[in-house]
């Protein structure tokens, strides 16, 4: 079963993969749009073992990259070199994809010309795991495509990709950068490229170690036994290996092959027997039907549907009576000829069940559709997270330890002790209900089928985001003081200047650890303000120099920071700072179990003799910590 392993969450590990150019189109200038290939479902060696990136469709949270994601150079945040323009999860060959565009200034079109060379061919992704599957042993994952020992990343999140410079396996792909270096206790070997902030050079950290002496010489008799020792082992080690696999080990070991020599044959052979078969599974005639008829009527309703199913055309310009004459005809054997149009709602309503179904699979579409789609911003820097059931649950926050003391000769070691803090984040059930009736049908009233499940598709999204941005208006307790409070060194009066900016950030950066010893220089990520600011916002963001300035003094906070408008900010002159969740935990979007969308579910109404609808959302918004935010009400 799934489960939460004991690993760091918050170490970024890093995957390898594919650069390929794209062509212009003849007659149209270069694109400066490179394909990437992200990441695969190759096993790869962690200090814990085996691990194996799941691409199933519901395994990987792109939303942070597609929405904010940028291009860096050698993982430095400092070093821009343009956007992602797309991603997109391969689910033929289990690859995750992106697009990405160079910059035009001078530093991006010096690595895009490398890259455009061949110089460069390096590409690296960050990622975070919040859910393993652990293998063991001569078991399968649950998704029967991989085989143990081995730790499986079933949900996971890219963070931030990077053209690398020095890439440290050249024999997979592009290659592997350096790794990012982890504690002891981890048990880390790989270590990850330092970036110099002015030059943008590589540097690797070395181990320097004392040279080994000599070994002495040692006696016939106990270079024998040792030979005898390394033989068994081998032995042993083969045979272990091949146990695993169900593969006859006494070839190996007859013909005197290493364990390296026999793990690399045991992988070739399980390579060739394990090819994916074309393997083709027919929908039955009722599942082809219930589809071409839903994807039909949801275009009719002006629903977008990416890949109508086929036989969806012949749907478009069928009204809703026709649609459960044929559902009466086709599945329940009922001659409607001699029936009226109430007749045949009611038995199709009342009949096998697929006309119901097919309105209620429309209505899901337009709902779903409308809640991704409602213009909202939360998403673009709140955090995630997910309850198990609707207790609160608990989030622990540990303090910093202390410093070592010196200790003399004699003396005794001081005890210390680190201390926690901790806050509560729950789920709350919030919902709606709406009918379709049988004058509706009749009528061919499409209205209460697309429109109205949108609007509360929207609704729920849009309600996620009010809740959200009311705790910034509102200013919660928290620790003691309100979130933006003197108390807590991040509330201002400074103007949206660069001025402004600076002293704002400078704030964040001074912010304690809750043992009030250790400072976080917690860094800014975006600029979020009422739309009366949006635009002078935007403008100092993007310009290379201080706006205020005389002399082109440069802007230090030039495409540093990502700006977020939102109406729900009603006071014209404040404005906010907030560090990315990953990296300072804010605001939390809490679900239940995960699921992110609200449910919709249908009944056949007996009174009124129509379809009734419930749409409901188990969501909660809740404040975790007042230092990753700060708060200027302006000059």
């Amino acid at each position: 079963m799934p489960e939460m392993m004991n690993r760091n969450k918050n170490e970024p590990q890093f995957r390898y993969g594919e650069i390929s150019i794209r062509a212009a189109e003849e007659g149209q200038q270069e694109s400066r749009q490179v394909e990437l290939s992200l990441s695969s479902e190759e096993p790869y060696q962690r200090w814990f073992g085996t691990e194996i990136l799941s691409h199933d469709s519901d395994a990987i949270d792109t939303a942070r990259l597609s929405e904010i994601g940028v291009m860096l150079f050698n993982h430095n945040v400092d070093y821009v070199l343009g956007k992602v323009v797309s991603v997109e999860l391969d689910e033929e060959a289990h690859k995750l994809r992106a697009v990405v565009e160079f910059d035009d200034d001078e530093e991006s079109e010096k690595i895009y010309q490398k890259v455009k060379s061949g110089t460069l061919k390096g590409v690296s992704v960050g990622y975070r795991v919040s859910v393993w599957e652990d293998v063991e042993a001569g078991a399968t994952s649950t998704n029967g495509r991989f085989n143990g020992p081995c730790s499986v990343a079933i949900k996971w999140e890219p963070m931030e990709l990077s053209i690398v410079s020095v890439p440290a396996d050249p024999t997979v792909g592009v290659g592997r950068s350096f790794e990012a270096p982890q504690n002891e206790q981890n048990g880390d070997v790989n270590e990850m490229p330092k970036i110099n902030e002015q030059a943008h050079n590589v540097e690797r950290t070395a181990t320097i170690t004392e040279p080994t002496p000599p070994t002495p010489a040692q006696p016939e008799g106990a270079t024998r036994e040792a030979s005898i020792q390394q033989e068994r082992q081998r032995v042993q080690e083969i045979s272990n290996l091949c146990r695993q696999f169900n593969i006859d080990a006494e070839p190996f070991i007859s013909d005197g092959s290493s364990v390296e020599d026999t793990r690399a044959a045991v992988l070739e052979r399980l390579a060739k027997e394990r090819t994916p078969q074309n393997i083709t599974v027919q929908a039955d005639e009722t599942d082809k039907f219930r589809a071409a008829a839903t994807d039909g009527l949801a275009i009719r309703a002006g629903i977008t549907v990416e890949k109508p199913a086929a036989g969806a055309e012949n749907f478009r310009g069928k009204s809703l009576i026709r649609l459960a004459t044929e559902c009466c005809e086709r599945f329940d054997g009922i001659n409607t000829t001699d029936m009226g149009e109430e007749e045949i709602i009611r038995a199709a309503l009342t009949g096998s069940g697929q006309f119901p179904g097919i309105l209620s699979n429309t209505a899901n579409k337009s709902m779903a559709q409308a809640y991704q789609t409602a213009p909202t911003t939360f998403q673009l820097w709140t955090g995630k997270g997910s309850n198990a059931d609707f207790k609160a649950a608990t989030r622990y926050r540990l303090s910093e330890a202390d410093e070592l003391e010196e200790i003399t000769e004699n003396g005794e070691f001081t005890n210390a002790e680190v201390s926690e803090a901790s806050v509560t984040a729950s789920v709350a059930t919030y919902g709606r209900s709406f009918s379709l009736t049988r004058k509706a049908m009749i009528n061919d009233d499409l209205g209460a089928l697309s429109t109205i499940p949108a609007l509360y598709g929207a609704a729920a999204r849009r309600m996620i985001n009010k809740m959200v941005y009311a705790i910034l208006t509102s200013n919660p307790t928290i620790e003691g003081a309100a979130l933006f409070h003197n108390d807590h060194k991040n509330l201002s009066a400074e103007a949206l200047s660069v001025a402004g900016l600076g002293k704002v950030k400078a704030k964040m950066a001074r912010q304690k650890n809750i043992g009030g010893k250790e400072a976080l220089n917690i860094q800014p990520a975006f600029l979020i303000v009422p739309p009366e600011l949006e635009v002078a916002a935007v403008q100092l963001i993007s310009s290379a120099v201080d706006p205020t300035k005389a002399n082109q003094t440069p802007n230090p906070f030039a495409n540093r920071l990502n700006v977020v408008s939102d109406p729900e900010l009603t006071t014209a002159t404040e404005f906010y700072l907030a560090a990315a969740f990953g990296l300072c935990q804010t605001i939390e979007v809490t679900y239940l179990n995960g699921v992110e969308t609200p449910t919709m579910e249908s009944a056949v109404q007996f009174d009124t003799l129509g379809i009734k609808w419930r749409i409901y959302h188990d969501v909660g918004v809740n404040l975790l910590d007042f230092r990753g935010l700060a708060k200027s009400t302006g000059a």
